[in-house]
């Protein structure tokens, strides 16, 4: 069972994860996690925590297709690992995978046909040339703008943040980015059935509750869970 949770920055994937580990201990199911980009990786998490604290440049300046590269590299570096996971029959849960690569890099491209050629760039790349296994689902957490506004207008503090060395997170500081983000996440859900939105809007349209958004997580995995449950 091979699960990717995607969103914006500050979207709560961190908890999302938590209580979904939490899950699978109470089912009995063994449980690997890993969250993309590994900035204690070699290589390219040291060269990934650079572009982001704007080291490189500035988010216009670095070209997407070199940044895209970057952050294929971190994942091709662990794709061995992920799929011995996998082929020992332990669930594998991400936080962040490919399309999030799709998301972050396309959206800085103006047109699209620009767009479309670097994501069938990023596809053919990850999981051609580095041929990362897929994931059976892929799910983006889909929170009002407004939270993720404020979200990242906050003080963010803990050790993930360890990487920032008291700088900003550049994708982080640009919520005109963040919204052409969410826009090329919501296209690329529509072109592949194994990549779902979770709607992690109240009725009201303010946040969900960790604990309902959970709930519709829980459903849309729910055959994988039963199948899981079965073999």
């Amino acid at each position: 069972m091979f699960i990717v949770l995607e969103g914006l920055d500050g979207a709560g994937k961190s908890t999302q994860i938590r209580m979904l580990q939490e899950l699978f201990a109470r089912r009995g199911v063994a449980c690997r996690y890993l969250h993309f980009p590994r900035f204690d990786a070699p290589v390219f998490g040291d060269l990934i925590a650079r572009f982001l604290r704007g080291e490189l440049g500035t988010v216009e300046a670095v070209d997407p297709y070199l940044v895209a590269l970057l952050f294929a590299g971190d994942r091709g570096d662990a794709a061995a690992e992920i799929r011995q996971w996998l082929a020992s029959g332990e669930a594998v849960v991400l936080d962040r995978y490919v399309y999030s690569n799709v998301a972050f890099q396309c959206a800085k491209l103006s047109s699209e046909e620009e767009r479309r050629a670097l994501k069938r760039w990023i596809l053919d790349t990850e999981y051609g040339y580095y041929r990362l296994p897929r994931p059976d689902v892929s799910l983006f957490l889909d929170v009002p703008f407004s939270f993720t506004e404020r979200k990242l207008t906050q003080a963010r503090e803990g050790g993930d943040r360890d990487y920032l060395q008291g700088a900003h997170d550049i994708h982080e500081a640009s919520l005109d980015l963040q919204q052409r983000v969410r826009g090329v996440y919501l296209d690329a859900a529509r072109e592949d059935a194994a990549f779902r939105v979770v709607d992690c809007c109240a009725p009201d349209g303010s946040m969900e509750t960790p604990e309902r958004i959970f709930s519709k997580i829980e459903a849309a995995l729910a055959p994988l869970l039963n199948a899981a449950a079965d073999a």
